[in-house]
């Protein structure tokens, strides 16, 4: 279980940044951003025992939720290619204190997978390019959340309902 103090902070940091915005989606330089439901984040997060992973990275972070929320279990890292996003993310974690938060700013089609054990997404497109980057050897777990792209070629563990969102769990 999170620590229900914490919890409550991100989710309502997160209310009022996303009150703040025009729409709850942005063309970033290399797709589209959209807001996922942070409530549902929170009780996904619980689902797959997060505190059982070492270290966790949402590929193309967005605004950093999945991130912050993430950092209540283990360590979590964003990455993003939007200076925008990056910089909300970044400030949104030093307001709330979260040192297991961090946010690199790139291509996370470029990145080094193999640190992380728990790979998160949120994809507006095919997964082929990440199955093509994972190390051979990586041993860790993708972690796919929303029903529209699934892996082809990773073995599925299982699936989940956050809310009303369908999520899948793959390894290699």
């Amino acid at each position: 279980m999170t620590p229900p103090t914490q919890a409550q902070a991100i989710l309502a940091a997160l209310e009022r940044f996303q009150r703040g915005l025009d729409q709850p989606y942005k063309m970033t330089p290399l797709g589209m951003w959209a807001c996922s439901d942070p409530g549902e984040l929170l009780d996904l997060f619980e689902q797959v025992d997060l505190a059982g992973h070492g270290h966790l990275a949402d590929l193309g972070s967005g605004d950093g939720r999945a991130v912050l929320l993430a950092s209540l279990f283990t360590r979590a890292t964003g990455i993003e290619a939007d200076p925008w996003l990056v910089a909300t993310s970044r400030g949104l974690a030093q307001d709330l204190g979260l040192a297991r938060a961090s946010f690199l700013e790139g291509d996370c089609r470029q990145a080094d997978l193999a640190p992380y054990d728990l790979l998160f997404i949120y994809p507006d497109k095919p997964l082929a390019w990440l199955e093509a980057r994972l190390p051979a050897q990586w041993p860790g777990r993708l972690l796919v959340y929303g029903a529209g792209f699934r892996p082809q070629g990773l073995t599925h563990l299982g699936t989940l309902h956050a809310g009303r969102t369908l999520c899948t769990l793959w390894q290699r």
